[in-house]
């Protein structure tokens, strides 16, 4: 069993134990889903077959779902003292992509269990996560609580896990998780609030960023906006110059950055000192195509050639 940090969390964990149990009235309570017209008696197309056809693979995926006698084999190797035959089968549910295959996983949470298998449990939702098959009203809750958990390994994982989620109610969790006190954990709250484009995180990321926290220099990157450049450069020289290379050499490769303002953020980079400096300038060389002569990589590839005769 899981010792939580304060006593409050064994009060947390019935509650949570208590909406588990009522998920199924919940969901036999929800209303039917509107039928799907019948399809034009006209005969289709080659294009509409050829899309019918790719699109169906989707569709069944998202129905996948375990037999349940599997169900009942994993839940009892979770249940028993084998760790090995746990991992296993904790390992088999993420990598399932069904999607009850969580319900197994979420029970072992509620009630707690050993670290190893605590971590690997927080693994597998996240790769069921990835695939979208993590229903939210099963494993929100327990993915909330473990968020706060007192070891930073376990929030680490756990926040991870909820940034897959496609609920709504995730964004609060991982803005609270930037200022977490373990720096893997804030990393991990940027990159979820980065790939789910969340533009609310930028204030915090910026605040970050002007700590030379160097976890929220990517996320910053990826959600930035043109305006908000000048405003990271001019932080040279009171930041270090490595997590200012990193955000300004992520920055400089996105693709829908005007190339007129990427000749400003190369030279800027170039003002920096350090190798990792040198890397955001190789990097951004090596990102454009071959064939793609445009400014600002002919500006870079000047500016490390002049870095590298100054040597």
């Amino acid at each position: 069993m899981i010792a939580w940090a304060k006593a409050g969390w064994a009060k947390a964990g019935l509650a949570l134990a208590l909406v588990l149990s009522a998920g199924g009235a919940r969901a036999a309570g929800e209303p039917k889903t509107t039928p799907e017209p019948k399809a034009d008696a006209a005969k289709p197309t080659k294009d509409s077959a050829k899309k019918a056809a790719k699109a169906k693979p989707a569709v069944d995926a998202s129905k996948k779902v375990l037999p349940a006698a599997r169900l009942d084999a994993a839940r009892a190797a979770l249940a028993g003292e084998d760790d090995a035959a746990a991992l296993a089968a904790i390992e088999s549910l993420g990598g399932s992509g069904a999607g009850n295959a969580a319900e197994p996983l979420v029970e072992m949470l509620a009630a707690g269990a050993a670290p190893a298998r605590t971590e690997a449990a927080l693994d597998a939702f996240a790769k069921l996560g990835a695939g979208g098959a993590l229903t939210p009203a099963r494993a929100f809750e327990v993915l909330e609580l473990y968020a706060a958990h007192r070891a930073p390994e376990v929030r680490q994982r756990a926040v991870k896990a909820l940034g897959t989620m496609r609920d709504p109610r995730v964004v609060a969790i991982l803005l609270a998780r930037l200022g977490d006190a373990a720096p893997g954990v804030r990393g991990a709250a940027g990159e979820a609030l980065a790939a789910r484009k969340e533009r609310a995180g930028v204030p915090r990321l910026l605040a970050l960023v002007k700590r030379s926290d160097a976890g929220a220099a990517s996320p910053l990157a990826a959600l930035a906006t043109p305006d908000l450049i000048p405003q990271v450069a001019e932080l040279t020289g009171t930041v270090d110059d490595g997590v200012l290379a990193t955000v300004l050499g992520d920055y400089v490769q996105r693709a829908d950055v005007p190339d007129r303002q990427r000749l400003d953020v190369v030279r800027t980079i170039a003002g920096l000192g350090g190798a990792a400096a040198t890397a955001a300038l190789v990097e951004y060389v090596a990102s454009v195509p071959a064939k793609d002569d445009r400014p600002s990589k002919r500006e870079a590839q000047k500016l490390l050639d002049t870095r590298e005769a100054a040597r």
